[in-house]
């Protein structure tokens, strides 16, 4: 089990029990994002929002109820919807993307293909195992990686057999099942072969492995990084993660062989980010950091208010983090309520352009996660999606 922050346990504690406390304190508050939005739409508990090179803009939905759609398309610019498909059962993943479908699986055990320009589902398979599982059965999106779309179908307690589902991107058949030897601690990540090809998942198992998986099932390496490793980045032939030994790790992808260790001072919960040689990381350790991808080398870090637990994400020279609010940890953790939330912005040289916190429950209830989509940086509640302005990003 990770130490969430050994920074200082009279700040970290009287943090969550200020959290605690403002659920019932809060109630009936009436309160907009503390930061400009260009528009917002009523989405129950959505999914991170997505978009296709050329597309609308793709959202899910994590809501228990039926009736609420499986995914919809939102005209990016007004947040009109477009289209929505419903499923039969509520507890639905978040999306994968190609160049024409958008993916996701449900507690309903059904795993479906959707051609996001036209709405209409292309294929759906049936899955087993599912149905009675716990709802973070649901909890990371397929993966994408050459022409299969894996699904990670994984739990937060014993109710459900870990593993890696391989279905035809194209027609929805079965390739191939791997099973884990214990749930995933984060979010796999699709990573190329020997030969350059996407023909791969990198999975990071609690049991503190890290294992590249074929799309045919054989697993091709695995590693041991640690307790607890994090969600998997992957850029070109590098496999980023991070993990409860406090530290950020860079891997071959081709044979999982560590390149580098850079010191942290805590767990990671989120994906990390590479853009531009850089690999950007927000610990549990309340700190915003920047590495050269090659190297390992820190350029700089900043220190938040508060757990990264979303981020960050990038639009042009802008990194979007979000801090606090409410995370399911894999492991005996569960779901853990971090205080305050806040919302960063920063330029990619690590100076600190805004800062916005959430010092109460807005409108649309509690931030739980910020992404960048096309142009655009949107903001996940628990009742709202919301795209925030420009003049958020420009603000100096």
């Amino acid at each position: 089990m990770p130490s969430y922050s050994r920074r200082d346990a009279l700040k970290a504690i009287p943090a969550l029990a200020a959290g605690l406390a403002g659920c019932a304190t809060l109630t009936g508050r009436d309160d907009s994002l503390p930061m400009p939005t260009a528009w917002t739409a009523d989405v129950q508990t959505p999914t991170r929002a997505l978009r296709p090179s050329s597309g609308p803009l793709l959202v899910g939905t994590g809501s228990p109820f039926r009736d609420d759609p499986m995914v919809s398309a939102l005209d990016p610019e007004t947040g009109e919807e477009r289209w929505a498909v419903t499923g039969r059962k509520g507890h639905r993943s978040p999306l994968a993307l190609d160049d024409r479908h958008a993916y996701l699986f449900s507690k309903a055990e059904r795993a479906t293909a959707v051609d996001y320009e036209t709405g209409e589902k292309s294929w759906t398979t049936g899955l087993t195992g599912v149905d009675r599982a716990d709802p973070g059965v649901v909890q990371y999106p397929p993966v994408v990686a050459g022409d299969t779309v894996v699904f990670p179908i994984s739990g937060t307690e014993n109710d459900v057999v870990d593993r890696l589902l391989g279905l035809s991107r194209e027609e929805g058949e079965r390739r191939f099942r791997a099973e884990l030897p214990a749930s995933l601690a984060g979010a796999p990540a699709a990573a190329p072969a020997g030969d350059g090809s996407d023909a791969g998942v990198v999975a990071p198992v609690l049991d503190g492995t890290l294992r590249r998986f074929a799309t045919d099932g054989s697993e091709s390496w695995r590693v041991d990084v640690g307790p607890s490793p994090s969600s998997v980045a992957v850029a070109g032939d590098t496999v980023f993660v991070g993990s409860a030994t406090e530290e950020l790790l860079a891997l071959d992808a081709a044979t999982g062989e560590v390149r580098w260790r850079a010191p942290l001072r805590n767990t990671v919960f989120a994906r990390p980010l590479v853009s531009d040689g850089r690999v950007y990381v927000g610990g549990a350790d309340y700190f915003l950091y920047a590495f050269d991808a090659e190297t390992g080398t820190r350029l700089w870090r900043d220190e938040l208010a508060g757990p990264v637990t979303c981020g960050p994400t990038r639009v042009g020279d802008r990194l979007v983090t979000v801090v606090g609010s409410d995370i399911l940890v894999r492991g005996h953790s569960g779901t853990v309520p971090f205080d305050p939330t806040a919302l960063y912005v920063h330029a990619t040289d690590g100076t600190l352009v805004d800062e916005y916190r959430l010092e109460r429950t807005p409108d649309g209830g509690r931030v739980n996660w910020a992404v960048a989509a096309g142009d655009g940086v949107y903001v996940g509640q628990e009742w709202q999606l919301a795209r925030l302005d420009a003049e958020v990003l420009d603000a100096e």
